[in-house]
């Protein structure tokens, strides 16, 4: 064989080799139950209905991953909304019948979701979803609607760790998610712990990050707690804060005793850990 031949074969050797090779670097099709997984939990997201967010968060995504945390983030969000719209001015039961939120929309195409919530916190584009033996999802990238900023959500979101245990008001739990659009929502488990209502505006709060800088956030829904009441506060900051897991964290909100007119100011100081 001459040296030429023996050159022509061993490129068309290799020419195969890639060809066969190059397939295993793309990102596997879903399995069938994959699939159905991924469409019923982000179906479940749309609805804007805390119960079935809850039942989809339990039976689609695996315990103790990223991915649990995310559903129970949105599963709160939509309670709290509930919840508030549920009681009067004094943080008691109305009896009045709740309008229920306003759906969003989930499209599963190929192996991305594409979600538009009712909370600009949670839309984006869903992919590289990850999943247990049982097919549970357990994490999975967000990027912004146009693509960019793809990041895995284990990356994105840390459990609030409770710091402090006393004192008239303090958080208990909670979230806080790197939105993929560079803000940061922060969802607070709140207890009053006075012999008081306690309640809170929606503008003038400040989350204090990591890097010791305060960032001025807006909050949503308002709401009024009883003596004894856990419930949650969430606040959306328009900037990027840093975010350190296992660091401490704080956030100043414009809290007032009493509920309604006749309130007076109370600010508070949650402070907390970034799990």
């Amino acid at each position: 064989m001459s040296k030429m031949t023996k050159a022509l074969v061993a490129l068309i050797f290799f020419a195969t080799q890639a060809i066969v090779v190059a397939p295993s670097n793309a990102l596997p099709t879903l399995h069938k139950k994959q699939t159905s997984n991924v469409k019923a939990l982000f179906a479940a997201f749309a609805t804007s209905n805390p119960d079935k967010i809850a039942a989809a968060s339990v039976k689609y995504t695996k315990a103790g991953s990223a991915a649990r945390n995310f559903a129970e983030m949105v599963k709160n969000n939509h309670a709290t909304i509930r919840y508030y719209k549920s009681i009067n001015v004094f943080g008691m039961p109305s009896g009045l019948t709740v309008t229920p939120e306003a759906k969003g929309k989930s499209t599963l195409k190929g192996k991305t979701v594409t979600l538009n919530s009712v909370n600009d916190a949670f839309d984006g584009k869903y992919t590289a979803f990850t999943f247990d033996s049982k097919g549970k999802i357990s994490n999975f990238k967000v990027a912004t609607n146009a693509g960019k900023s793809s990041r895995k959500v284990s990356d994105r979101i840390f459990a609030i760790k409770q710091s402090v245990t006393s004192g008239a008001m303090f958080v208990t739990g909670g979230y806080v998610y790197k939105q993929p659009d560079a803000k940061l929502f922060v969802q607070m488990q709140v207890k009053n712990n006075s012999a008081s209502l306690k309640s809170w505006s929606y503008a003038n709060g400040r989350f204090a990050s990591a890097e010791n800088k305060y960032y001025a956030s807006s909050i949503s829904p308002v709401g009024c707690l009883y003596p004894g009441q856990t419930a949650f506060m969430q606040a959306t900051v328009s900037d990027t804060p840093v975010v350190v897991a296992g660091t401490g964290a704080a956030y100043e909100a414009p809290t007032f005793e009493g509920c309604g007119n006749g309130s007076s100011n109370a600010s508070s100081v949650f402070r907390f850990i970034t799990g």
